[in-house]
């Protein structure tokens, strides 16, 4: 009897531990906006397990709900499942485009997008540009989603701990890591890390961690990965080399890690707390170096996601804010060993959807920052040099998640509510046709500039075309039309056409120029008998 007791306590204590965190700042976009309630139909009482009744949820849930920052989590009360691989058998394409109903196992394609089927209640994704897979937590599941970035299909399901939240990659090992909150009703199964072998798709190592482990990143330079133990209020630093837990650093009160990022090129790991506290910690030495706390706008806030700006010292985050019954998003830079945010940049809402920035990854090499739009339906590209929104595109209901491809130039979104991962492949615009243009007066022309690159640039046109020709400015297009009048015979005219997608360099560029050089011949002779 009194071992029933210490159970049905253990179980309540820990069910007041999620509520907690459901109650406070974790809470974010799908509960808000209804994506519970869906996800809820999508639910089976599992065979075995625990049911557990939130106090403030007026319903049965099959699995306690966990909303964190970049990712929204309805943990699995069933056992653990034993680790294997399920390949996809071949199965044919489907017209689905973002937003529509899901297949198991099927994917749509366009030039420059595709929407890729995984697992129910997907929640975050990783990247291995090396091995070219992508990799997707199915939270309701227990589930990671193989996805292949060439084919952009789904190649295999695996099997990890019980309701696994967070992913990262270790490119240089070829493994993947797993956050797991584990099964609701045995405790000591509870707060692991899974390590994922790729080349096997099996778990070869399980490591115990702190309390409600949410947010987890690699340095692959050092073999560490690092986990924020949010219950804990403290990040666990695990070897790979020596497969151990080799040290955990306490937060400090008033901190509830949720999100981590690390910049391997300077040795930081930054640590990001639902409230606004964003921590520098140097990985060498363990050592707290630097604090800011983002500055939110309403008591009713939330800092989402984080993600470091490798080569730039600095890290960006995403945050919300419901002010005036709306909510407003936001992303920032940090500065390392700054005390306050550099710069932010509002992020403008797609019609009168709310929107809530769950995920955010920065790009390096196109110095675009990518956030995910959860209410909105969209990942808005940020032009991180220009410090502007520089598109808005069209997701699959619930983007939750994001994370990006420096190699080769894609973003993959986790669209939440959908079940599905939603592809971009981008490049800053690219001139495809000659600068050198020769024309003769009076004669019908159509000199035409095009581009390549996505998303379709905007196009500008500077300077003079000759007399008697227009300029039209189409998408990722312009045409000069007409016939050049007599007075421009023999004149060389000197035209400056811009191209801006919002995708730049490494270096800031983000305004592409062709020197367009028009030469008008002299007239045509007229013979005579």
């Amino acid at each position: 009897m009194r071992e029933k007791r210490l159970r049905r306590e253990r179980l309540r204590r820990g069910a007041l531990r999620r509520e907690r965190l459901l109650r406070g700042a974790l809470w974010r976009g799908a509960l808000r906006r209804g994506a519970l309630r869906r996800a809820l139909g999508w639910g089976r009482k599992p065979a075995t397990g625990t049911l557990v009744v939130l106090s403030f949820v007026v319903a049965v849930l099959a699995a306690p709900v966990i909303l964190a920052g970049s990712s929204a989590v309805l943990r699995a009360a069933a056992t653990q499942p034993a680790s294997d691989r399920v390949t996809k058998p071949g199965g044919a394409a489907h017209a689905n485009g973002p937003g529509s109903p899901s297949r198991s196992g099927q994917s749509s394609q366009a030039a420059d997008v595709a929407t890729i089927d995984v697992g129910r209640f997907p929640t975050s994704v990783a990247v291995d540009p090396v091995r070219g897979t992508v990799w997707v937590v199915n939270s309701l599941d227990g589930t990671l989603s193989e996805i292949s970035a060439r084919h952009r299909d789904l190649i295999a399901t695996v099997k990890v701990g019980a309701s696994p939240v967070d992913v990262a990659v270790d490119q240089r090992t070829g493994t993947v890591w797993v956050t797991c909150l584990g099964p609701f009703d045995r405790p000591a199964a509870d707060n692991t890390v899974d390590e994922v072998s790729e080349a096997s798709g099996k778990i070869i190592a399980t490591f115990k961690v702190g309390l409600d482990p949410f947010g987890i990143a690699v340095d692959s330079r050092t073999g560490t990965v690092w986990v924020a133990d949010s219950g804990s209020r403290a990040v666990s630093e695990i070897s790979e080399a020596r497969q151990a837990v080799v040290a955990s650093l306490h937060t400090g009160a008033g901190s509830e890690p949720v999100g981590l990022a690390v910049d391997p090129s300077a040795g930081v790991v930054w640590v990001a707390s639902p409230g606004g506290l964003v921590q520098e910690i140097r990985a060498a030495t363990l050592a707290v170096t630097g604090t800011v706390q983002v500055r939110l706008d309403s008591p009713a806030k939330s800092l989402n996601a984080i993600a470091a700006y490798p080569g730039n010292d600095s890290a960006w985050v995403a945050s919300d804010s419901y002010v005036d019954g709306g909510y407003v998003s936001y992303a920032s830079a940090l500065p390392r060993a700054a005390s306050r945010v550099s710069g932010g940049v509002v992020i403008s809402k797609p019609g009168w959807s709310a929107n809530i920035a769950d995920g955010i990854a920065v790009d390096p090499a196109t110095s675009t920052v990518w956030v995910a739009e959860n209410g909105g339906n969209t990942v808005t590209m940020i032009s991180a040099g220009a410090g502007e929104v520089a598109r808005n595109l069209a997701t699959g209901p619930g983007p939750v998640a994001v994370a990006v491809d420096s190699q080769n130039g894609t973003v993959w979104v986790v669209d939440n509510i959908a079940g599905t991962v939603t592809e971009f492949s981008y490049a800053h615009p690219e001139f495809t046709t000659s600068s050198q243009v020769r024309l003769r007066p009076g004669r019908p022309a159509v000199v035409r500039v095009h581009t390549r690159g996505f998303p379709i640039a905007v196009m500008s046109v500077h300077g003079a075309v000759p007399p008697g020709m227009r300029v039209r400015i189409g998408a990722g297009t312009v045409a000069i039309t007409g016939k050049p009048a007599a007075s421009a015979a023999g004149r060389t005219f000197r035209v400056s056409v811009l191209a801006d997608n919002g995708v730049g360099t490494a270096n800031g560029l983000y305004t592409f120029t062709q020197h367009l050089v028009i030469q008008v011949g002299a007239p045509a002779r007229t013979g005579h008998r």
